[in-house]
């Protein structure tokens, strides 16, 4: 069975943990490839340039991204992002068993008897 107290180690980590995430953004990178014609014809695509994805008002909106180290840097930053999603759903469970044990602990006042 949890204790308050183990809980609350494990609550104060999760949010130690948190805090030490550093810049992070939501969205995804994706290769853009660009369809192209050559002089006699014949069809090729150019690419892959990185493109950055990301949704903002129901929309999907994209940025391209100028080399693979600006691409390496929104990566990272994208899996702080998911790390910290992860690490919010876990503080939110812990936090919950907390809030399980002071319920049960708690007293339950007086009970006034109906006649």
């Amino acid at each position: 069975m949890d204790t308050v107290r183990q809980l609350s180690q494990e609550r104060a980590r999760l949010i130690e943990e948190i805090a030490a995430l550093g810049p992070m953004r939501m969205g995804s990178i994706c290769d853009h490839y660009l369809p192209t014609k050559r002089k006699d014809g014949s069809a090729y695509r150019r690419g892959p340039y990185p493109t950055y994805t990301f949704k903002r008002g129901g929309k999907t909106r994209g940025k391209q991204l100028r080399g693979a180290a600006e691409a390496t840097l929104y990566r990272e930053q994208i899996a702080a992002f998911r790390r910290f999603q992860a690490l919010s759903t876990e503080l939110v469970e812990v936090s919950q068993r907390l809030a399980d044990l002071e319920v049960a602990g708690a007293p339950e006042g007086k009970k006034n008897s109906r006649r």
